[in-house]
Parts: C-alpha cells; structure tokens; sequence
C-alpha cells in the first residue's frame, strides 16, 4: 500500500486540489517513471520525457478516480502503462537499438559491482529486443521491483500470464546474451 507520506499527500490533493503536495509526489515518482519509459522506448529520451509528463498531466486531471484500492505507485504506473499503449497504437514506434539511445538507459541505472559498463549495455540491447510484453513484464518485475500482483494491477494481465512473459523475456534474454558472449 501508500506510504503514510503518501496518504496524506494524496488526502491533500484530493480535498484540496493542493498542487504542491502532487508535485512531492511527482518528485517521488518521476525518476522511475521515466525510466520505465526509457527502457520501453529504447532509450529515446525526447520520448520518454513526453510520455512521463503525460502520464503526470492524466494522474493530476484523473486523481478523483484513484479509489485507495491500490498503493499510488501501482495507480500512477497504470497510467503510464496505458499511456504508452496509446502512443504504440498512434505511432507504431519501433526500438532504436543505437547507442545513442541506450547511453540514457545506462544513465538511470546504477552499475553493480560486480557489473561492468559492457554487460549492462549488452543487457540493455537484449531488454530492447523482447516482445513489448516480455520488456514490460521484465522493466516492472526487475527494475521497478514491482510484484506479479502489482504487475497485473498496471498492465490487467493476469498473474498467469506475466509468470509465462517473465519465464519467455528470461529465457530470450539468456539467448541473445548467450549470442553477444
């Protein structure tokens, strides 16, 4: 669920229009809301910045339809969700795998340790290459750390299937990395 910061900020917003309590919000969620988008959209970042303050204009006019059913984090990325998807149907955009496009994606990303700059980025091209479901799936569950149930409520897929697109994006992923190697 919500934060306890988060409820009140949302308790904010919804009884007194306070737009400064939606911008501590925004903060909250901005980063990994453009990195969600970062990655579904190959790392083109004019894009993603579109897409994430679109997602934030519908969140702030849609806020009267968050019902508390679900964590705010859970509500914002279906919104985000749903905005890509509408971008997929009128642009029909394809991934740009060019490094020009993935450096941002790298960007958002913390390298571990025990991770070197050339195995993210390979990585990253292998994320670009799964089925738009495969990619959504893996973004939510591995870089949002978000639950299959979490996961369901964003995308109205049900748990069953993001389990199989989980196993299907591990499974191409260990291909194509298997491929570069």
């Amino acid at each position: 669920m919500s934060t306890p910061e988060e409820i009140v900020l949302i308790s904010r917003v919804l009884l007194a229009n306070d737009e400064r309590a939606f911008a501590r919000l925004m903060k909250r969620y901005l980063r990994p809301v453009r990195r969600y988008f970062l990655v579904q959209t190959g790392g083109n970042e004019a894009l993603s910045d579109d897409l994430t303050q679109e997602t934030f204009i519908r969140a702030w006019k849609g806020m009267d339809s968050y019902k508390r059913l679900s964590a705010f984090g859970t509500w914002l990325y279906r919104i985000a969700y749903n905005t890509y998807q509408n971008h997929l149907r009128g642009a029909r955009h394809h991934l740009s795998l060019d490094d020009e496009h993935l450096f941002p994606i790298l960007q958002t990303l913390t390298v571990e340790a025990d991770h070197d700059a050339e195995q993210v980025v390979s990585l990253h091209r292998a994320i670009a290459q799964l089925s738009e479901r495969e990619r959504t799936c893996i973004t939510l569950f591995y870089l949002e750390e978000m639950s299959v149930k979490e996961i369901a409520a964003v995308t109205s897929m049900s748990e069953g299937s993001i389990k199989t697109a989980l196993h299907r994006g591990r499974n191409h992923l260990r291909t194509l990395l298997t491929e570069t190697i």
